[in-house]
């Protein structure tokens, strides 16, 4: 039965376009929110990306942290490991950014892909690279995704859910 129940979900979803591209799901109609409400959207959270990447590119933790839900209940998952709460998040990125002292540069492998699923919730794709001076004196480049579950709130967008995974 549950073999079943699982077949008939995935059935579903293909219907449905769930496992479109998010362009295609645009181009094919299965986009749930007008285009001046995507607009809006965007508009709402581009700039506050790219002033993410100026603080991470200054490793300022604190700046690059402002737009995360500063709560308990944030979700981040790093290489599949679950890290729950802000001071916990903000912990380990001091500790990534060698509090302030690393000299990692990141930038995009393309643009952002925003797509709102209301006026108060979106995700956002980003495929970025990054490149640091390893202890060695060896520069190493990376590749790396970041998915963000983004919510609209009384203070603002804020971003409720990350995953983020480097490519191997």
């Amino acid at each position: 039965m549950k073999r079943l129940c699982g077949w008939l979900m995935l059935c579903a979803f293909v219907l449905t376009g769930a496992f479109l591209p998010l362009d295609a799901r645009a181009q094919t109609g299965t986009s749930h929110v007008s285009p001046s409400v995507q607009q809006h959207v965007e508009q709402g959270i581009r700039p506050l990306l790219d002033e993410m990447t100026v603080a991470a590119n200054a490793h300022d933790t604190d700046r690059f942290l402002a737009p995360y839900l500063h709560q308990p209940e944030l979700v981040f998952v790093f290489n599949g490991d679950v890290v729950m709460g802000i001071d916990s998040v903000r912990t380990l990125q001091l500790k990534w950014w060698n509090n302030g002292k690393s000299d990692v540069v990141y930038s995009e492998r393309g643009h952002a892909q925003i797509t709102a699923l209301t006026p108060d919730i979106a995700i956002v794709v980003q495929a970025m690279k990054s490149q640091r001076t390893l202890p060695s004196g060896e520069v190493s480049s990376g590749n790396f995704a970041i998915t963000q579950v983004w919510q609209k709130r009384s203070e603002g967008w804020r971003i409720i859910q990350v995953h983020e995974s480097t490519a191997r």
